[in-house]
């Protein structure tokens, strides 16, 4: 067999247009988590315990509209009081307990948020951005551990964003109704 320049061009190219495809393909997921901030915001909702603020919650989706369907969106929490890591945990477990999920399934979950949180103080930020296969927690721009399968993100999203939450009103406000 006898290879011409015009073959090695060909693969050539071929090698360059693959490379080009993975670079995209691998990238396209962290742009996507570090545009978040463009995102428009949907809607914004304090948390309040009795007369105590806890956080400030806000929404954003690349659109700035809220579609149960489309897995992209941010959830920005800032907090406006000390909270312990142990008691962010506990809270998050009260959330899924309500929303009926199963202890077995609530241990796993809570013990992979156990390894990422830390505890925080007023004006911390926690931001979780999730898309259709994965989501993930970042504080002052950088990622907390790894990315998280989809059905934890869910679940964790679902805290605020589920028809069944705990907090009707918050969710409301924000999804932007």
């Amino acid at each position: 067999m006898v290879i011409t320049d015009d073959d090695q061009e060909r693969n050539s190219m071929k090698a360059y247009l693959a490379l080009l495809l993975l670079i995209v393909t691998l990238t396209s997921s962290s742009a996507q988590a570090s545009s978040w901030f463009t995102w428009p915001t949907v809607g914004e909702s304090t948390l309040k315990w009795g007369w105590w603020q806890i956080y400030v919650a806000q929404l954003k989706t690349p659109t700035g509209k809220y579609v149960a369907s489309d897995p992209n969106l941010a959830l920005i929490i800032r907090y406006l009081r000390d909270i312990d890591k142990e008691d962010l945990l506990i809270a998050t477990d009260k959330q899924w307990q309500h929303l009926g999920f199963s202890s077995s399934q609530r241990q796993q979950w809570l013990s992979q948020l156990a390894q990422q949180w830390p505890s925080v103080k007023p004006g911390d930020r926690l931001v979780f951005v999730k898309n259709a296969t994965e989501g993930r927690f970042y504080q002052k721009g950088k990622p907390l551990g790894k990315p998280l399968s989809a059905a934890l993100s869910n679940a964790f999203i679902g805290i605020w964003l589920s028809t069944d939450t705990a907090y009707p009103k918050l969710r409301l406000q924000l999804i932007g109704q």
